[in-house]
């Protein structure tokens, strides 16, 4: 009698198709993260740089420089809250039980 044997592999397209939704999902929080952190480099990149050319006695106008000096730091702010959040999210993630 010829049996055959136990296949122990899931098919790739019913593994494929579990995890589709929560690999798309982590990718677009990944991509909204890392053009977050790309802006919050230009912010931060503006703001020294105008302060550079403020010590160095440019002709730069103060309250451009200021502006520029308080705009990366709400964008800095914002990311630390964000950055709390997600490991917050981590974390509550983590302390379930499957």
């Amino acid at each position: 009698m010829n049996v055959p044997g136990i296949r122990t592999s899931i098919p790739s397209q019913v593994n494929s198709l579990g995890s589709t939704p929560q690999q798309n999902a982590l990718k677009d929080v990944g991509k909204t993260f890392d053009s977050m952190l790309q802006s919050l480099s230009d912010t931060q990149k503006t703001s020294d740089d105008l302060m550079t050319r403020l010590a160095a006695g440019e002709d730069v106008d103060i309250h451009q420089v200021m502006i520029a000096a308080d705009q990366a730091d709400i964008s800095f702010k914002i990311a630390l809250g964000i950055r709390d959040k997600l490991v917050t999210a981590y974390q509550e993630i983590s302390r379930m039980s499957v």
